[in-house]
């Protein structure tokens, strides 16, 4: 594949990905104010008991094998072929090391039930590790439509099981069961959407490379698994199921974000990243954009959520839910952080340092769970503070350490976000005047939330498009999102230059 292609589907993938998480969004929502109006925080807390050790074992499977594979600008039958026999391989193992540790995981939460929750979801995690190197491959061959449109189907296989058995069960097993309803379907669609079959187990040349990348990036998967779930392990072992149940449905709003603009438009980058580290200034061109986008739509989206979480809580899930709003109003300064720091750890892949990478996700697992627990003696309120003051501190860690070296310095990262930190500052003022307007008038909930959101977006949009440093990365964003030809009806891109 040359550059001229790699841009080219580099360009159609996120708009690609949006669309499937514009897809997912539509169902998370849906989900959201519904499944949850169906089934408690208690029974959400189990389930998280359960899958959070399964999502513990995703992150083991592979070795970071798929990872020491993307990096690469050619990858052989025989590289392809190794990685898929050891992924299945560890996903057995696991499968069964995980089956046979479920009463001790059990006993660690005090939840019996756990040990036929986490036997169920084995299930999904078997399929969908056999199937992960079929879904690496389309990532790595810039399919992003077909990925998307698996990613879809199963999505909405999953939500519709989860809803059918939440209304007759109204318990754990409807989000267990439909769960691995999602990862079974998905797993037969991706390995039926590839020809590709693999050669009989061999040893590669390059072993010893592919396993030392691998054993690198596999401690910072683990790692970053550590630093991620903390505060859901730490809250279900000290606080019980219940805050654990209030804690998961804030982070899954506040997830939203990241899953449904971020991944995508980070996902369509990595691979050609790596396609373009013989090519700095292609490279320095593509990261430097990437973060300038990123932090154009997270900045400005956490500073308004930081205003209108609890109104929206107590909208979406009803008012048993105003712990869970408080909860997402203190996790969303780290939405910030991410804009910052989430695409670094592309930089050390791309670039083949993977011991730093190493050791930044040993430094931010640290960190992260020195803070949780700190601040979980104050409640679940305070977790959330220890999460969100770890995850800015760890952004410029992250930013810093990428830009030591190669083409991309920690300062330009820095330069490229600084408008939509502009653009955060009008997020926030005018949402507070929204919330203000409608707690005069003693607005609902709902109105509340529609004002501060619709007051903070247009004075943010209104303000970046004055000046010309943010209305340049508003265009960008525009542009990657697929709203192009707006931008150009609207004469905003000849705006631009002036």
């Amino acid at each position: 594949m040359d550059i001229a292609e790699a841009k080219r589907r580099a360009q159609v993938g996120p708009k690609a990905l949006l669309a499937r998480r514009a897809f997912t969004l539509t169902i998370s929502l849906v989900s959201t104010f519904t499944i949850a109006r169906l089934v408690s925080p208690t029974d959400y807390g189990l389930a998280n008991m359960s899958l959070i050790m399964l999502a513990f074992a995703v992150t083991l499977r592979d070795f970071g094998m798929t990872n020491a594979l993307m990096r690469k600008g050619s990858i052989s039958q025989a590289e392809m072929s190794f990685v898929f026999w050891f992924n299945s391989t560890t996903t057995v193992l696991l499968t069964v090391a995980i089956g046979i540790a479920s009463p001790w995981i059990a006993d660690f939460y005090g939840q019996p039930i756990i040990v036929w929750t986490i036997l169920a979801s084995l299930v999904g995690f078997l399929f969908s590790g056999i199937a992960s190197q079929y879904k690496a491959m389309l990532s790595r061959n810039l399919q992003f439509k077909r990925l998307a449109l698996i990613d879809s189907a199963s999505l909405f296989i999953g939500f519709l099981s989860t809803l059918v058995l939440a209304y007759l069960y109204r318990n754990v097993w409807a989000i267990v069961l439909g769960n691995v309803a999602q990862l079974v379907s998905g797993a037969i669609m991706y390995v039926g959407s590839n020809r590709w079959k693999p050669d009989r187990p061999a040893r590669p040349e390059n072993l010893r490379e592919l396993l030392a990348f691998g054993a690198n990036t596999s401690i910072y998967s683990l790692a970053l698994f550590a630093a991620g779930n903390a505060a859901p392990i730490i809250i279900g072992r000290f606080l019980g199921a219940a805050p654990l149940g209030q804690f998961n449905r804030a982070q899954a709003l506040f997830q939203i974000p990241t899953l449904n603009i971020v991944q995508p438009i980070a996902q369509a980058t990595l691979p050609f990243l790596a396609r373009m580290r013989p090519h700095p200034d292609e490279y320095r061109s593509a990261y430097l954009g990437l973060v300038r986008r990123l932090c154009t739509f997270l900045i400005p989206a956490s500073a308004a959520l930081c205003i209108v979480a609890v109104p929206l809580v107590r909208t979406l899930l009803g008012d048993r839910w105003h712990d869970a709003g408080l909860v997402l109003a203190l996790l969303a300064p780290s939405l910030a952080a991410v804009g910052f720091g989430y695409a670094a750890g592309d930089l050390f892949v791309s670039q083949n340092r993977s011991s730093e990478l190493r050791t930044l996700g040993v430094v931010d697992m640290i960190v992260r769970i020195v803070a949780i627990l700190i601040g979980v003696q104050f409640g679940i309120a305070g977790a959330a503070v220890g999460f969100s003051a770890a995850s800015i501190f760890m952004a410029f860690v992250r930013v810093f350490a990428s830009g030591r070296t190669g083409p991309v310095g920690g300062r330009d990262q820095l330069r490229s976000g600084l408008p939509g930190l502009l653009l955060g500052i009008v997020a926030a003022t005018g949402a507070g005047l929204g919330l203000l307007l409608s707690y005069q008038f003693m607005w609902s909930d709902a109105v509340t939330s529609i004002v501060g959101f619709a007051v903070g977006g247009v004075c943010t949009l209104a303000f970046g498009l004055i000046v010309r440093s943010t209305r340049v990365a508003l265009i960008d964003l525009f542009d990657a999102i697929g709203l192009g030809k707006i931008v150009t009806l609207t004469g905003l891109r000849r705006f631009a230059v002036k």
